[in-house]
């Protein structure tokens, strides 16, 4: 009788998670997988992914294979799921009804008959209480045995580990930030809601896509997330950098070549459009493709059709487009820079993806702790806490470079800093800490007007740090710190937007 994984199965199983963890996929779907990929893998009739509400004590059904009825809520300490959650010890029960902390009323509201159940924590990722159980992970009813083994709940305890980083890299481990709605992509703000929509929208379809933004601030990983969320997911995405391949050889690079097609073709290569067949190809920088060029990948655009370079077979390749550019395509189109049909073809779906700048202080904190989760884990450091002031001088500062600026001024300071917090010493960029000090002596004592209303003075000095800053509200929210939002409400209430 087999009531264990045999060992070739668990690295197979822990990859797969990997992989899910690794992707731009929708959080949900992500979390969906993951159960359904922990059931199988366990042999078990139902799987649970509960995740802990501690404003109200409680554990709550995230995922779960449960079509009796919406949500299950337990009382910490209530159930074995409740008893894993409050001790963080793991549970492996061979008959549930023997096993007193059993709470049998949730079968008796399903109707469905619990036999066994392996029951495991899912441990926070933070520093600030790296110990504590954000979650809990439940299978039940070993479908080819009585019970679960211990190879089981070795399993189980590994695929939990896992689940915490996924947790954490969403944000779901903490109720303090609302969850991103793409793993691997962070931000939460209102300047992100019309790109997660929009990639929704797109990868629902195979509509051609077009994503424009400022180099850094994230396009590839829109490309991916359209990918792995459509139904291509399972197909290759092959990514080609237009500004990265020489102009004589970004054709053969595209379209591929025949052998003795030029010096040195020794052999027929295929193109990055045949080896995308089935997938995604993502065009980076499609606006700086040579014009000569430009015709032959309109038509592989109009009819996924191709011939490689010294070849004369048209070669079919089912392929989805996604293109990213960070020029103005549509003045290199009056400038005669960029073919007008092209440009329409490849914008059916056009995202547009804001400069960081644009998207308010508290993006930008929801980025530092991600980037300082992830290099902190890759170079052996502890996550170390910000000196606020330090947070403040992120939060207003401009960054020309975007997210990839950011994120390597994060990894610099996971480097540098030894100390307990990090602090301006170990930041690479340069703030204008002169100017956010004159502002935050503005209102002193002796330079504020008699017989101003606090309103007014607080609309007095919001006007004077809009002019200094040009009318930049993001920099502005930063040196009065305050949210983006709370300011732009600030701005109409006082007529100031």
């Amino acid at each position: 009788m087999v009531n264990a994984l045999t060992k070739a199965d668990r690295p197979s199983v822990l990859l797969a998670v990997a992989s899910l963890i690794q992707s731009e996929i929708d959080v949900d779907v992500l979390l969906e997988r993951m159960v359904d990929l922990i059931a199988e893998a366990m042999e078990a009739d139902r799987c649970t992914l509960f995740l802990v509400d501690r404003e109200r004590s409680e554990l709550y059904s995230r995922v779960a294979h449960l079509p009796e009825i919406d949500e299950i809520r337990l009382v910490v300490g209530q159930g074995i799921a409740g008893h894993v959650a409050a001790t963080g010890e793991p549970v492996l029960t061979g008959d549930v009804h023997s096993d007193r902390r059993f709470f049998e009323a949730i079968d008796d509201t399903t109707g469905y008959s619990t036999r066994s159940a392996l029951t495991v924590p899912v441990i926070g990722r933070r520093k600030a209480d790296p110990d504590r159980v954000v979650g809990v992970l439940q299978v039940l009813n070993k479908q080819t045995a009585p019970a679960f083994a211990q190879a089981d709940l070795q399993l189980a305890l590994e695929v939990a580990e896992q689940v915490g980083e996924a947790l954490a890299l969403t944000h779901l481990d903490d109720s303090r930030d609302r969850p991103a709605r793409y793993n691997k992509i962070v931000g939460a703000g209102e300047a992100m809601q019309p790109v997660y929509d929009r990639i929704a929208s797109a990868a629902a379809t195979d509509a051609t896509v077009l994503v424009l933004g400022e180099s850094g601030t994230g396009k590839e990983r829109v490309a991916r997330a359209i990918h792995v969320n459509g139904k291509r997911a399972s197909g290759p995405f092959v990514k080609v950098d237009c500004t990265a391949i020489p102009e004589g050889l970004i054709e053969a690079e595209l379209f591929g070549h025949e052998k003795g097609a030029f010096t040195g073709a020794e052999r027929m290569v295929l193109g990055k459009c045949e080896l995308a067949d089935g997938g995604t190809l993502f065009l980076d920088e499609i606006g700086d493709m040579p014009l000569p060029l430009q015709a032959k990948l309109l038509r592989f655009v109009q009819e996924r059709e191709l011939e490689r370079v010294g070849g004369r077979e048209v070669i079919k390749a089912d392929v989805r487009v996604v293109a990213a550019t960070n020029r103005d395509l549509a003045q290199a189109v009056e400038r005669g820079q960029f073919r007008r049909d092209l440009f329409y073809r490849i914008k059916v779906v056009e995202i547009a993806m804001p400069p960081l700048r644009e998207r308010g202080p508290d993006d930008v904190r929801l980025l530092v702790r991600h980037f300082l989760r992830i290099y902190a884990h890759k170079h052996g450091q502890p996550t170390r806490d910000f000196e606020p002031a330090v947070m403040n001088a992120l939060q207003g500062y401009d960054w020309p470079g975007n997210v990839r600026e950011l994120e390597h001024a994060i990894e610099s300071a996971v480097v540098i800093c030894q100390g307990e917090r990090v602090t301006m010493d170990c930041i690479s960029i340069r703030p204008d800490t002169a100017a956010m000090a004159e502002w935050d002596d503005v209102v002193a004592v002796d330079s504020v007007p008699s017989g101003l209303s606090l309103e007014e003075l607080e609309k007095r000095y919001i006007a004077r740090t809009m002019a200094e800053c040009e009318g930049n509200r993001t920099r502005a929210a930063g040196i009065l710190r305050i949210g983006r939002n709370t300011l732009l409400r600030k701005l109409k209430r006082y007529g100031l937007a």
